[in-house]
């Protein structure tokens, strides 16, 4: 038996104790025993299913794992590395995920009411202790249930957070840069300087943020946009002797359909351009930095010499 399968097995028989653990977990004597690990590399490891209640990981690495349905409830999971792992239907109620990994980690369905992912005060556990932070970027978060969740400065960043419960969270601080979010429910959640300046979101998700203390876009009015490419494709044609160049630095443009629109030139950072039409656009030599251009139409788009740095969503077969 090599090393790693030994530990394997060791941990599986871990995994065995506690379950004797849990079931007389109100015995007068007690038996089994609570499983316990520090730093731990679970890289891939399959454990569909498992109960893992009351349990208490680390600074693990759960990289890239298989955790369906597996309950996590009561369990201290702080520090650790969950990123590309299958969560879906898992069960994190009332769980410790302060300073927690989930990016790109798959989330549909998961239930993390009340669970505590605030930022890790503490250092983590090394060697696979992240800390910091609870990360969420670009995570699939499809129904997921984070009501009661403390979710202060959480990082959704390019997160799928369509129909995701949010009820009651504390958000305060989070950011949802180039996250989409469709059907999310926010009521009674705290979201004090939460950032969704660059996710795309429908008009139900406007009227929800209306008057909160999150920092929203102004959605750009119709006949301003107009004016703007016109005046700017006046500006292109001219040489600049005439008309007036576009300058739209974080405007919200989520949706427009600007298909053979001349851009060329134009400043565009940080705008969003989610799921945009750009059909045969011109965007020579155009600013797109830290754009959000997710599920844009691009097709037959012109953007070479554009500057791109930072911005997501551009196809890689374009040429730029």
């Amino acid at each position: 038996m090599t090393e790693s399968n030994a530990a394997h097995a060791d941990f599986f028989d871990q995994i065995r104790q506690h379950g004797v653990f849990l079931a007389n977990k109100n015995a007068k004597i007690p038996r089994g025993k609570q499983l316990t690990l520090s730093g731990a590399d679970l890289t891939g490891i399959k454990l569909a299913g498992t109960n893992l209640q009351r349990t208490i990981f680390q600074g693990c690495r759960f990289y890239c794992a298989d955790l369906r349905d597996v309950d996590f409830s009561q369990a201290v999971l702080s520090g650790c590395d969950f990123s590309g792992a299958d969560l879906t239907n898992a069960r994190m109620v009332w769980t410790n995920l302060r300073g927690a990994d989930l990016s790109r980690a798959i989330l549909k369905g998961t239930r993390f009411e009340n669970a505590d992912m605030r930022p890790l005060t503490e250092p983590p556990t090394m060697p696979h202790g992240k800390g910091g932070t609870v990360m969420l970027n670009e995570s699939n978060l499809h129904n997921t249930n984070l009501s009661q969740a403390k979710l202060l400065g959480a990082s959704f960043v390019g997160a799928i957070l369509d129909g995701a419960i949010l009820e009651n969270a504390d958000l305060e601080g989070a950011d949802f840069s180039y996250a989409t979010l469709s059907g999310v429910q926010l009521k009674g959640a705290k979201l004090r300087d939460a950032n969704f300046r660059l996710a795309d979101m429908t008009q139900d998700m406007f009227k929800q943020l209306k008057g909160s203390d999150a920092r929203v876009p102004d959605p750009v009015a119709q006949h301003i946009l107009d004016e703007t490419v016109r005046q700017h494709m006046r500006w292109v044609e001219t040489e600049g002797t005439a008309g007036r160049r576009a300058v739209m630095v974080g405007w919200y443009m989520a949706g427009a359909y600007l298909a053979q629109v001349n851009l060329s030139g134009a400043d565009l950072r940080q705008c969003n351009l989610a799921n945009a039409n750009l059909h045969g656009a011109k965007l020579i030599c155009s600013d797109l930095r830290d754009a959000n251009l997710m599920y844009a139409n691009f097709t037959d788009a012109d953007l070479r010499g554009s500057a791109i740095d930072g911005a997501r969503g551009i196809p890689t077969t374009l040429k730029t």
